[in-house]
Parts: C-alpha cells; structure tokens; sequence
C-alpha cells in the first residue's frame, strides 16, 4: 500500500506541473490563446490519481486478505467468485494463487470509477471494516464530515464538467470561469485525502 500511495504523490507532483506550466506560459508566451485549459487538465489528472489509488487499495488489500496477512471484512467475506476462479485456485501452481486472484480482482474492478463518496466508502469496505468511513477520514483531516463530502462532489462535480461537457455554460456556451488558486486548491484537497485514506487502511 506504501508503493500505491508513493504513486498517487507522484502523480499529485505531475497535476502540480501544470500549474506551473500555466504560469510559464502566461508570463512568457505571448499568444492570442488562452492557456486556462491546462489548469482543467490539471482538475483532471488530480481526480484521475486519486480515483487510481483507490482501486490500488482495494486491490492491494483484498490480496492481503487473500494471503492472511490482513483481517477480512464482511464485504469481502461475501463476495462471490467463479467456479472456474475457484477451480483455478484450487489447483494453481504457475502462477501462483495470489497472482490469479489478483488478476480476477483488476479485471473486476476495471470498469468502475471511485469518484463518489458513497462509491469510494463501498469500494473501501472491502479492506476497511470501519462501519463509518467518510466520519472517520474526516475526522483524521480536521474537517468537518459533511464539509468534505460536499467539497469532494463539487470537485468532482467540475471535473465531469470538463470532461463531458468541455466546461461549457450550457445556456451562453462560453467556457466556466477558471483561476490557478481553485486548481490549486482542488489539487490540495485530492492530496491530503487520498493520503489521509491511505493512513486509516493501513492501520484499519
């Protein structure tokens, strides 16, 4: 889990980069363009590395279960699998079991996305019995609980508009304002809770 959240820095330094990108280039690039869409790229990245390190987690730790180094959940308890991962299992040698059922958890994982608060806490469950998740990791943040989930769906709530809607006003079609500090900020925010997740599973 140490390498996962060592990956999710990393890629928080990359989203910072464009932001120092932005500012090189409207200091020193003269043009008739606007740069402000390297700051929405950097919304993007931000909520894209944490969404990684969340799928990271779960992976990681349902492994760990899997080996016996980590105590199960109830959620992972449940969870059904196949007669032929079962079958698999049962008779693996090449690879080893943990690598197959790694796999089958990637696989299963690959279409979902971590970038809602309810999501994120069910995804989490699997590796953190903590009855109530969103509590606790606001709590270790020093925010108050519904502060964060509101902030985490307004940033999620800009970075869909990005994405699916080219950060368009629907009704003038000229793009939402953008400054450097609210990238800024949302980058912050992205950091200090995917780090901030990674201390409480660590420690469930």
């Amino acid at each position: 889990m140490l390498n996962a959240q060592r990956i999710f820095n990393r890629g928080i330094e990359d989203a910072r980069q464009m932001l120092a990108l932005y500012d090189y280039l409207i200091r020193q690039v003269q043009g008739p363009v606007s740069y402000e869409d390297v700051l929405r790229f950097q919304i993007v990245y931000s909520v894209s590395t944490f969404d990684k390190l969340i799928h990271d987690l779960i992976r990681i730790g349902m492994v760990q279960i899997f080996l016996g180094k980590r105590a199960a959940t109830s959620k992972y308890k449940s969870e059904e699998i196949s007669l032929d991962l079962h079958a698999a299992l049962l008779s693996a040698t090449f690879p080893p079991r943990e690598i197959l059922f790694e796999q089958e958890i990637a696989r299963k994982f690959k279409s979902q996305s971590f970038q809602d608060t309810s999501k994120i806490a069910d995804g989490l469950s699997y590796i953190w019995q903590e009855p109530h998740k969103w509590h606790a990791i606001s709590k270790s943040m020093g925010w108050k609980h519904d502060e964060v989930k509101k902030k985490f769906k307004l940033v999620v709530g800009r970075r869909n508009a990005v994405v699916h809607e080219a950060d368009l006003d629907p009704v003038s079609g000229t793009k939402n304002p953008i400054t450097a500090d609210e990238c800024d900020d949302i980058t912050k925010f992205i950091e200090l809770c995917g780090n901030t997740i990674v201390k409480l599973v660590l420690d469930p």
